[in-house]
């Protein structure tokens, strides 16, 4: 079976040529997926609105981080006192570097 034109175009056998259609719809259907959440999240942004997951440091939590640290005390010591991950707390130390650089 030959295809001359469209999202299947090309030469098939009859078990190809099904495989190669759905194969296909199922690339047309992704990109159409796609492109509605990529203009969801735009228009969500335009409403002021921003996903993902809330910072569980605020300004109490942050100042005791870096008190701690300017005390030496070692970043593991500082997560479980302040009960956050080390992560949250390398991630603090390092904003706060940024932001004295700037």
């Amino acid at each position: 079976m030959k295809v001359l034109e469209g999202i299947a175009a090309g030469e098939h056998t009859e078990r190809s040529f099904l495989l190669d259609l759905a194969l296909a719809l199922a690339e047309d259907r992704r990109r159409d997926i796609m492109k509605k959440t990529l203009n969801g999240l735009e228009a969500a942004r335009k409403q002021g609105k921003v996903g993902g997951r809330g910072s569980v440091v605020d300004d109490d939590k942050r100042a005791a981080i870096l008190d701690r640290r300017r005390r030496g005390e070692s970043i593991r010591t500082i997560a479980a006192g302040v009960k956050v991950s080390v992560g949250v707390v390398h991630k603090t130390l390092a904003e706060a570097k940024t932001s004295d650089e700037g």
